[in-house]
């Protein structure tokens, strides 16, 4: 045992008894988890409802409900962004236009090389977005944005001519178009990370097929286990008995 280790074992020892100095038990962070107390925050709202009953004090935290976006079925609402996936020698600039419908979790992306323009969103919207709501029965409503340029002119131009309304974020509110925002995330951690270190690409049409690949495996294999979808993949929910 090292010195760094035997010292850090008997602080904990001193600060917390014998239990300091046992390794973490995983059967009782599952056990948390089940009844929703997981995270610290979870574990807190609990003590602080159950402190009002005696005190009768709720703090404003507890007191507010949990807000969602509202999206009861697909097409209520579409969160829209573009992500830049970074310089490719042979390539070029390359930026990523990801949509999500809120209701079902169910993605689609298109890479573009070079700039991304209010016409390039608007291409992808009606050309793929729009479309594939087509397909699987649902009409696209409302758009999420945030205030790039590339959501205005063209773009917002299309989705008035297609009777789509637009919304958008707050300025520096990233977090209120947390679904794409959450599937950009995926799409960076579990496949472009994992893509650059196994294949060399030396044109968009590869990274592109590379990135369906992945789609297909994210809207109709990979379950989810959200208060949305509760373990069943976006497919299930977005095509429902067309194709799911």
């Amino acid at each position: 045992m090292s010195r760094t280790v035997f010292y850090r074992l008997r602080r904990r020892l001193e600060q917390y008894g014998p239990d300091g100095v046992h390794p973490k038990r995983r059967q009782a962070r599952r056990v948390l988890r089940r009844h929703q107390l997981g995270s610290r925050r979870q574990r807190l709202a609990v003590l602080e409802r159950v402190s009002a009953v005696t005190t009768g004090v709720l703090t404003e935290r507890i007191a507010k409900p949990v807000r969602h976006v509202a999206a009861e079925q697909p097409g209520d609402l579409l969160s829209l962004d573009t992500f830049y996936v970074g310089k490719l020698k042979g390539v070029g600039k390359v930026w990523q236009i990801t949509g999500c419908d809120a209701a079902s979790s169910f993605g689609w992306a298109r890479l573009i090389v070079g700039e991304v323009t209010a016409a390039a969103v608007r291409g992808f919207l009606r050309q793929v977005v729009r479309s594939g709501y087509r397909q699987a029965g649902w009409r696209l409503s409302r758009v999420l944005t945030d205030n790039g340029k590339e959501f205005k002119g063209a773009f917002a131009t299309g989705c008035d001519r297609l009777g789509i309304r637009v919304t958008r974020t707050k300025p520096r509110h990233a977090w209120t178009n947390g679904f794409v925002e959450r599937l950009q995330k995926t799409l960076l951690h579990e496949h472009w990370r994992i893509a650059f270190r196994r294949q060399y690409f030396t044109s968009r049409h590869g990274l592109q097929a590379s990135l369906d690949c992945f789609l297909q495996f994210y809207n109709h294999e990979r379950t989810h286990r959200g208060y949305r979808l509760r373990g069943r993949t976006p497919a299930t929910v977005f095509k429902g008995a067309v194709a799911a």
